[in-house]
């Protein structure tokens, strides 16, 4: 099953939705905009997700492959 992840970055925090091909919200949450929580939190979730979007923002984390 194929699993999407979305985004929205601010300084300090960063939402995160995943959802699955069919659009059910598979988990939602907040961490940190520390890179390692951020990549946690999604693989926490999803193992191997499909697309990751993200709001454009100048100060945006890189999330690992």
């Amino acid at each position: 099953m194929l699993h999407y992840v979305g985004l929205d970055v601010s300084v300090k925090s960063v939402s995160i939705c995943v959802v699955d091909e069919d659009g059910e919200v598979l988990a939602r949450g907040e961490t940190s905009s520390d890179p390692d929580e951020i990549a946690s939190f999604i693989f926490e979730h999803s193992a191997k997700p499909e697309r990751l979007v993200s709001t454009p923002f100048q100060f945006s984390p890189k999330v690992p492959k």
